[in-house]
């Protein structure tokens, strides 16, 4: 059985333990400000497969989780009129997809979606470890996104290798996706629509 900490209880625990179980190329899940998500280091390969198996979804295209603006430009290109959606999306409850500026095993096409969420404790996390975090549902493909611990289903909880209990999400809904290459609007959820 997987470990679950409480950030209300334990939040100094939670973090160094989230910050190794990251480092060491394994599998969070996490509370945002959105809904859980199942979590890893977005750079490793190896990490990404694991969590399309867990989604039980192998095409998966997953965005990351990044802790601010300058993580933003560091991963996508941030020019011209995308400076001022990303000022305006973030923090928040939107991704944005964006041309990746580097190759990634979650960059699909030339593109990464990208966001940086209200929830202060993956976005510190997010920064300390300097590390793109993969940021997906915690449930299986087509099911219904967790926005309380309670939600999520037994298995995926077990095949993480920490759970991180925050208790019900601030918005209870998945976030907007709008590509702004494209000006298209992907999903429509908690955040804004930015154009």
């Amino acid at each position: 059985m997987t470990e679950i900490i409480s950030l209300e209880k334990e939040y100094g625990r939670a973090f160094q333990e989230a910050k190794r179980v990251l480092s060491s190329g394994g599998v969070l899940l996490y509370p945002t400000d959105t809904v859980y998500g199942i979590g890893g280091d977005a750079r490793n390969p190896e990490v990404v497969e694991r969590i399309r198996k867990i989604k039980r979804r192998e095409d998966s295209v997953f965005s990351v989780l990044l802790g601010g603006i300058g993580m933003v430009k560091e991963y996508a290109e941030v020019e011209g009129d995308v400076v001022g959606a990303v000022m305006d999306a973030f923090p928040g409850a939107t991704t944005l997809i964006l041309k990746s500026r580097k190759e990634l095993p979650v960059v699909n096409k030339g593109k990464i979606g990208v966001r940086v969420p209200e929830h202060i404790f993956m976005r510190k996390l997010s920064l300390e470890l300097e590390m793109p975090i993969v940021s997906t549902s915690a449930n299986r493909s087509g099911g219904k996104a967790p926005a309380g611990i309670g939600e999520i289903e037994k298995e995926i909880m077990d095949e993480a290798d920490l759970v991180l209990d925050g208790g019900e999400t601030l918005h209870r809904m998945n976030s907007s996706v709008v590509d702004i290459l494209e000006k298209k609007v992907k999903r429509v959820g908690a955040g804004e629509i930015i154009f």
